[in-house]
């Protein structure tokens, strides 16, 4: 028996996988993964001692020691035991990527999904080289379809994750100028979103694809195996009758009624991931019925395009993720709302590179278009555009940003709250 098949059958009788020394690691298999800052093989003999079952380190010195597998690597090994037991289960899995609205998509799908099967869905954001391993070895053999969110932020990532989770189904929900410092351009963003494509077009596998999206069309062409959506053409069409503040959408199939959809979701922008996972469920069998009581019964969390009522304001709060391209679609959805007084937070957007400056310059003269009262950016990113107009103020950071709302407060407005995880402006909710 190989070393790999030998943890899997440990890993098997344990209670599963940790990563985590601090945590109860009782009869789990504990991987020693390293970091910049950490070096799991420090801890150990403290996990084995508090109840670990199993670890898997890659110290020469902990060689003998009992119940610990010494590998040449160990988040190699994690990868490898991911891939080994995705091939146990044996079951169909959809890969999901995208720049914007992955994570929602993912979430609506598994909501469509769980109506039928039961199924195993990536968790929170856990959608990188060690978050989706960690997806594929949640999954027991109750599990009868997975789904697994892949992230990216540069060329050749999505091609190792599809290594990992071989999906049999794959979706982009679309492309736009994120992470460019890592991908180098915009053209590297579809190369490497595209990935999935590729992986799925040599494997038989098959993709369901935005008929409306130029960008995805061109990245899939040449490829037989899909299935469309969208407004106007493919297996499922649809459109907004309502937008505020929740959309309202009519769908239907190719040859189907029309249904209507009152969902929990803000900005039209959201149309799309709702058409895609009914594509997906109406695919897999999910009844049009249970597909539409499954878009209606989802509302997201963790601060993506939540709708939240304070005692004075409307407040959208999507302060999860922010590019240039998912930027452009929140205020262009922000300007279309009809409200008297309305407010912008905006904090600044990473890893843009030298494409900074510019992006938040586009980003400045696109906010002057939105008719805001009043408009707050958070972050250095637009300290060289603090004089463009009366209406807008620049903080350094959030706390600056939270002194400025104690200073002049904001009531009765309707508020986007939108910008880049790492400005913590979830923080200045209290103040609103």
């Amino acid at each position: 028996m190989s070393q790999i098949a030998t943890i899997h059958q440990a890993y098997l009788s344990s209670n599963g996988i940790s990563t985590d020394s601090r945590k109860d690691n009782t009869n789990y298999v504990f991987f020693a993964l390293k970091g910049e800052s950490f070096d799991g093989n420090k801890y150990v003999n403290e996990v084995l001692q508090k109840g670990a079952s199993y670890a898997v380190a890659d110290d020469q010195n902990l060689k003998g020691t009992e119940n610990v597998f010494i590998v040449d690597n160990v988040l190699e090994t994690l990868q490898e035991l991911a891939r080994y037991h995705r091939r146990y289960l044996n079951i169909p899995i959809i890969g999901i990527t995208g720049t914007n609205g992955k994570t929602t998509t993912k979430e609506l799908v598994a909501a469509v999904l769980s109506r039928k099967f039961k199924i195993s869905a990536t968790k929170g954001n856990f959608n990188n080289h060690i978050g989706v391993p960690l997806t594929i070895l949640q999954m027991d053999q109750s599990i009868e379809l997975g789904i697994v969110e892949m992230g990216a932020n540069h060329v050749g990532e999505i091609k190792d994750l599809c290594k990992i989770a071989e999906p049999n189904y794959g979706l982009i929900t679309n492309v736009g100028k994120a992470h460019l410092e890592g991908f180098g351009s915009f053209e590297g963003v579809k190369t490497a979103k595209g990935e999935l494509y590729q992986y799925l077009n040599k494997n038989n596998g098959l993709i369901f694809i935005n008929a409306d999206n130029s960008h995805l069309n061109l990245m899939a062409n040449g490829i037989s195996k899909r299935i469309e959506y969208g407004i106007s053409s493919g297996e499922i069409t649809g459109d907004i009758n309502i937008k505020s503040p929740f959309i309202s959408i009519n769908w239907q199939l190719k040859t189907g009624e029309t249904h209507r959809s009152q969902t929990k979701l803000i900005g039209a922008y959201n149309l799309e991931n709702v058409l895609s996972a009914i594509c997906i469920g109406n695919f897999l069998g999910v009844s049009e019925e249970d597909i539409n009581h499954a878009i209606e019964g989802y509302a997201p969390t963790n601060n993506r395009s939540q709708f939240i009522q304070s005692k004075t304001n409307q407040i959208i709060m999507d302060a999860y993720n922010a590019n240039p391209s998912s930027m452009q679609v929140a205020l262009q959805n922000f300007a279309e709302v009809s409200a008297q007084n309305k407010t912008l937070i905006l904090g600044g957007m990473k890893e843009l590179g030298g494409d900074s400056f510019e992006e938040h310059k586009k980003l400045v003269e696109l906010i002057i278009t939105t008719n805001s009262s009043r408009t707050l950016l958070v972050g250095d990113e637009f300290k060289d555009f603090e004089s463009v107009s009366n209406n807008i103020e620049f903080y350094p950071d959030t706390d600056a940003l939270i002194q400025g709302i104690k200073r002049q407060a904001i009531n009765n407005a309707y508020v986007l709250i939108k910008g880049s995880r790492s400005n913590k402006l979830e923080d200045v909710l209290p103040h609103l």
